[in-house]
């Protein structure tokens, strides 16, 4: 069988792609078309099953989906369609699960591969637009979905970094009232000054700013963001058993340089060391 291109451009990446994966075939101009010929189709059908299927998934994918976000979404910088596509990526990696699990895990290998085994078996040429257009139709209609999904979460992302910045203008504004602030970041929450004496809540109730609460009531955790940004401390020794949650990245990002992270057993054993001094 044979593949037509419109353009020498595709083709030649098309050619020089294959080769690159050891199927080293040629392909001529006819008529404004410049057709690849398989060589070795029926010696090396699984290879270039193998081959194919992953030109789709690393090149065509990627350039549907930029095509997709300039002619319907109307991304027209370039860094934010390819930090979109970057999600779409990371999901078809597996690495976005909390993201895939809303619109489902696309078999993406097998569902290409069957059309590409049709495409193998037709003997013919085959206008290789037509075979992305009609072939993989269903396909692209899913990579559709997750690219919906990839466009809320990056706009999400946005909007949390925007936030975070402003959380960190605040605080470098935000006059100092604790030096220093041990968190044990557990159920319940303890604060605890330079000298580790526990901060009861009157004290944190009286330090924290309203108006944090009252501006952005969605965002800012009431029981630990507000507080710190409120204290505005010049270092946060925060402990916990789970440094990757959520609430803990937020921290880090807010505060920066002034946290410093270790398990809850420090924060014991540093208290040990306080009551024997005293």
């Amino acid at each position: 069988m044979e593949l037509m291109f419109k353009s020498i451009k595709e083709a030649i990446r098309f050619r020089t792609f294959l080769a690159d994966n050891g199927l080293h075939d040629s392909f001529q101009e006819k008529r404004g078309h410049f057709i690849y010929s398989f060589q070795d189709l029926l010696t090396k059908k699984d290879h270039y099953l193998s081959a194919i299927v992953q030109y789709i998934r690393s090149i065509k994918r990627n350039e549907w989906l930029n095509q997709v976000l300039i002619r319907k979404y109307r991304f027209e910088n370039e860094d934010e369609r390819n930090e979109i596509m970057e999600i779409v990526t990371d999901m078809f990696n597996g690495e976005r699960e909390e993201l895939t699990s809303l619109v489902g895990v696309i078999a993406e290998k097998e569902i290409i591969g069957e059309s590409v085994i049709d495409l193998l078996n037709f003997d013919g040429a085959v206008a290789f637009d037509s075979f992305l257009r009609f072939r993989l139709k269903n396909y692209f209609e899913r990579v559709s979905g997750y690219l919906e999904v990839a466009i809320d979460e990056y706009k999400m992302e946005q909007d949390y970094q925007v936030f975070i910045q402003m959380l960190r203008d605040y605080l470098h504004k935000r006059n100092t009232k604790q030096n220093i602030v041990h968190l044990l970041l557990e159920r319940p929450i303890h604060f605890f000054d330079e000298a580790l004496r526990e901060m009861p809540d009157e004290m944190i109730l009286d330090i924290l700013d309203p108006r944090l609460l009252s501006n952005h009531p969605v965002y800012v955790d009431s029981a630990v963001i507000a507080p710190l940004l409120s204290m505005a401390p010049k270092k946060i020794f925060l402990y916990t058993k789970d440094e990757d949650q959520p609430l803990v990245r937020t921290l880090a990002n807010i505060f920066e340089e002034r946290l410093t992270i270790f398990p809850c057993h420090y924060l014991y054993s540093l208290s040990e060391a306080y009551s024997e001094r005293s």
